[in-house]
């Protein structure tokens, strides 16, 4: 079979595995003594025999599932890290039968392993819902919905995708997800577990705030959705079982006038950026650049950024891996500015109307009031995105949510570039351009919506280079028929008389 990766530069290759399994001279004897001890994931969770191979014969012969679990720890989970480390969640399976979650896994995993049928997990998935196959109300099932709401919206069903979402927001206030004590009395006796409930909380609240941002969907309908539940701990503590101390986002609120330090992770800056955006949409209609509520909203993102400490400014650990949660705190962040000021920015939104990929029509920024100073954070913002880009490491790597924050920020080039008197220097600009659109390509094949994000700010940015030469090339007729015409007439002074 074939399982798609890309290199450090986010463009994609394809890795050939034999589909048929392997001829016996090529077990080795360590295969075969001790088969248990490798086994794969998808044999472990139905507790079968396994031969131990890279692809063990029985997946081979009954399907790809495997993989696709494989597939969604390695290019997924880093994105949305609420479900437990992978072998905490296999002990999980173990003793706990789980066909809801793990066909959201397949469904998801699904997406990066090529000859795998993402639509026959997503047909299976729906029979859990529709009740066809028994599935419990509880929070396994709020983790595969969310999970499914997830695939369905980097697969361009954002529709389907927010009615998904709401299903799980609702069944977890109804489950009492939002309080602390939840996670103490469902925990399974795992501190790892319970981490992996208060994740999906709080994953529940940023992924419902960056949909209703990029796509204009009002989702998240609980009154107080960050309630009490703590906020998420480290990855690396995640991952490694030893959960530190928990602390409210109270504390993290009040932290600037706390004596108390208290190092935060990665994932409370990542709520932290989620917060402010969800401050931008639930703001009241600004129409002036002076508006008074205006300066509020600029105070909680200038704060976000400027009390980051210093390890969270650097997007790389020591050992030079990127932070995920933080790359995703920085995307939010951006995107946030950008959705703030896109009205009081004098740029051509008329040019990008036909950009609607990831981002609703109210997102094409039509200025009511213009202001230079609004319009250079959202130049500088759309940027920063941009610059996220060239960050090593693979770009399929990171959320589907970059489409959308890729997009957003092309909308704000492209309106630019429409602008540009068609003389001035543009070259930074384009490669800027292109740069989105590289990013958008890589990920195309994995993600429909950067397909179709690709195709339109393509689209965009050619009519607006075919016009901007068209405009260049009249501008030098006319520069060298009036420059003849001066010409002339400095040589003949009478004919001027």
């Amino acid at each position: 079979m074939e399982s798609r990766d890309t290199n450090s530069n986010g463009s994609n290759k394809v890795l050939t595995r034999p589909c048929n399994p392997p001829a016996e001279n090529t077990t080795t004897s360590t295969d075969t003594q001790n088969p248990t001890s490798t086994a794969c994931i998808s044999c472990r969770e139905k507790h079968l025999k396994c031969d131990g191979l890279r692809k063990c014969t029985r997946c081979t012969a009954q399907g790809i599932t495997c993989r696709c679990v494989e597939a969604f720890y390695q290019y997924f989970y880093d994105a949305h890290p609420f479900l437990p480390p992978r072998h905490h969640l296999l002990q999980v399976l173990k003793t706990n039968s789980m066909d809801h979650l793990q066909t959201a896994i397949y469904y998801v995993g699904s997406r990066y392993v090529s000859g795998a049928s993402a639509a026959s997990f997503a047909i299976e998935f729906e029979s859990f819902l529709l009740g066809t196959k028994p599935a419990p109300k509880d929070e396994s099932m709020v983790q595969a919905m969310l999970l499914f709401a997830l695939g369905l919206d980097g697969n361009n069903e954002q529709t389907k995708a927010i009615e998904i979402l709401i299903k799980a927001q609702n069944l977890a206030v109804e489950l009492g997800m939002n309080r602390r004590e939840f996670t103490m009395v469902n925990g399974r006796g795992s501190s790892v577990y319970e981490e992996s409930l208060r994740r999906t909380w709080w994953e529940l609240y940023v992924v419902s705030t960056m949909m209703t941002g990029f796509h204009g969907s009002e989702i998240f309908h609980q009154q107080d959705p960050l309630s009490n539940v703590p906020l998420p701990c480290e990855e690396k503590e995640f991952a490694s079982g030893f959960i530190p101390p928990l602390h409210s986002i109270d504390q993290f609120d009040d932290g600037s006038f706390d004596s108390e330090e208290i190092a935060w992770s990665s994932y409370a800056y990542r709520i932290a950026a989620a917060r402010n955006l969800d401050r931008v949409l639930q703001s009241k209609e600004i129409l002036f650049p002076d508006d008074p509520a205006l300066y509020k909203l600029e105070a909680h993102l200038t704060n976000w950024h400027l009390h980051l400490p210093d390890n969270k400014r650097n997007l790389f650990d020591q050992f030079g891996i990127l932070d995920e949660m933080l790359f995703q705190a920085h995307m939010i962040a951006n995107a946030s500015t950008m959705l703030l000021y896109r009205h009081f920015s004098p740029l051509d939104g008329l040019t990008v109307r036909t950009i609607k990929s990831c981002t609703g029509e109210s997102k094409v920024p039509v200025a009511r009031a213009s202001d230079n100073m609004h319009t250079i954070r959202t130049i500088q913002a759309a940027s920063n995105i941009s610059k996220l880009v060239s960050f090593p490491g693979p770009l399929v790597k990171h959320t589907h949510f970059f489409v959308c924050a890729l997009t957003l920020s092309s909308i704000t080039h492209l309106s630019l570039w429409a602008t540009l008197p068609v003389m001035s220097p543009d070259q930074d600009l384009r490669q800027q351009i292109r740069m989105n659109a590289g990013a958008l390509k890589a990920v195309a094949p994995f993600w429909p919506s950067a397909e179709i994000g690709l195709r339109q700010v393509t689209n965009v940015a050619q009519k607006i280079f075919a016009n901007r030469k068209d405009a260049v090339g009249e501008v030098f007729w006319r520069d060298f028929i009036e420059n003849d015409f001066m010409s002339g007439m400095i040589e003949n002074p009478s004919n001027g008389s």
